[in-house]
């Protein structure tokens, strides 16, 4: 499935609203390209002004970018579960030392 997406005349992202992309479009500060995969990071994204050729960071296509998102939100949700397991450990360690403090055992 495609969208549509604004990029300014030096071929850079600009906007996927339709109506500040439009008023852009016709003031002459954007270029309105409608077969924009969907699913890929507005930081992928440029055109060649002149051909209006879209181009996708890293050299994949709409599906390789994609895909490559994807394996990059599961990687993030992986160290953010692990962070927090890391962090409880702490402070469950913390919490034992101080219980055996308190209890004059440390």
């Amino acid at each position: 499935m495609a969208r549509t997406y604004y990029f300014t005349l030096a071929g850079e992202p600009f906007s996927p609203n339709a109506e500040t992309g439009d008023d852009a479009v016709a003031k002459g500060n954007a270029i309105k390209v409608d077969d924009v995969p969907e699913g890929i990071e507005a930081w992928r994204l440029s055109i060649n002004p002149a051909t209006k050729e879209l181009t996708i960071v890293g050299g994949a296509d709409g599906d390789e970018a994609a895909a490559d998102t994807e394996r990059e939100t599961k990687a993030n949700d992986e160290a953010a579960v692990l962070a927090k397991k890391a962090e409880d450990l702490l402070k469950a360690e913390v919490a034992e030392t101080k219980r055996l403090q308190d209890a004059g055992l440390a």
